[in-house]
């Protein structure tokens, strides 16, 4: 026989194949449940910043951690850290800016934070702000 001049009917081979998968659903009744439930995604921000960096409320998101002078509005942190994270936004798309003489800082440079636990320097579950490139985003999928 000649594969050449071999020729599949298209009609024929979808019913067949129709009937194949309805035999299989009944063989293997069973969903996989990684396909039909999400799964948890763990979000850890690790600091990577030589030196340590520093986590700033809104108001202060735009500021060096030197210029902000109550405790309470900033929160220090050092090189390796982990911290949990419960939300968090790239402001990739914000044209946000603050120029202060020749210095311009932009929002898109910052992720805007809220954590699973508060911060250890500052007891309010609040949003902050902090430097990209002084972080790294690393993800986790919890094990069963």
């Amino acid at each position: 026989m000649a594969m050449g001049k071999t020729r599949l009917d298209s009609k024929p081979l979808v019913a067949g194949l129709s009937v194949m998968c309805g035999l299989l659903t009944l063989v293997f009744p069973q969903p996989v449940s990684s396909q039909t439930q999400s799964i948890p995604v763990i979000r850890i921000l690790r600091v990577t910043a030589t030196g340590g960096t520093t986590f700033k409320l809104q108001d202060n998101w735009f500021r060096q951690s030197s210029q902000i002078q109550e405790n309470n509005k900033k929160c220090g942190v050092r090189t390796g850290d982990k911290f949990f994270v419960a939300s968090i936004n790239d402001n990739r798309n914000s044209n946000t800016e603050f120029r202060e003489g020749n210095r311009v800082e932009k929002l898109r440079d910052y992720y805007t934070v809220t954590f699973d636990k508060t911060l250890a320097c500052n007891q309010q579950g609040q949003t902050w702000y902090i430097f990209k490139s002084h972080v790294q985003q690393l993800q986790a999928v919890p094990v069963r």
